[in-house]
């Protein structure tokens, strides 16, 4: 086996070319798996899981394995190919050194904005209060009775019962004011 290409390198061409190729390859890996998978591929992911189900708060994350090898394939390539363009090997250190940590904010920057579009689908009914509904099943006056109301919350057309203090009984198709909250039941009045 010839290796006269590889003999005729440098020592820090050699620790370049090492950290491009592993690297590189380790990012072909995530990318296959999460491919394969179908899922998320989360190698210190962004998001954090509570037993509950529900999550916390996006938050920016530096220091992932992800980003951490995408800091050494920039590294790597960008060490090389400023060495092949004749910069100083201090100078080729530091900006390939630069360049990678550029990467690694730029993935973390693009995680944390994909994680912040996530949300759980749950609607909060108690933002309802003060909004404007209508009548779908009439409301029977005095709390003695539930009707229905549409409204529509966080983006969404949203079916909810309701009850009225009212003396008269709120007709289908009017217009009313959800003044409270109360069981996941909607106090409403006339508008």
């Amino acid at each position: 086996m010839d290796n006269t290409w590889w003999a005729a390198m440098s020592s820090l061409e050699h620790v370049y070319w090492i950290i491009a190729v592993a690297a590189s390859v380790m990012l072909a890996v995530q990318l296959a798996l999460a491919f394969v998978s179908g899922l998320e591929f989360h190698m210190g992911s962004d998001l954090a899981a509570h037993h509950d189900g529900g999550f916390d708060a996006p938050h920016f994350q530096l220091l992932t394995i992800r980003n951490v090898v995408a800091f050494f394939a920039v590294f790597g390539w960008s060490g090389l190919a400023l060495y092949h363009a004749g910069v100083s090997h201090a100078l080729t250190i530091f900006i390939s050194f630069s360049c990678g940590l550029a990467m690694m904010f730029i993935m973390a920057a693009m995680f944390w904005g994909l994680s912040k579009l996530q949300s759980s689908g749950t609607i909060d009914v108690n933002g309802a209060k003060g909004e404007i509904a209508e009548t779908y099943l009439t409301i029977p006056p005095l709390r003695k009775g539930t009707g229905k109301i549409e409204v529509i919350l966080q983006g969404k057309k949203v079916e909810m019962d309701a009850l009225t203090d009212d003396p008269e009984k709120i007709a289908t198709g009017s217009a009313v004011k959800i003044i409270a909250i109360l069981n996941n039941q909607a106090i409403v009045e006339r508008k």
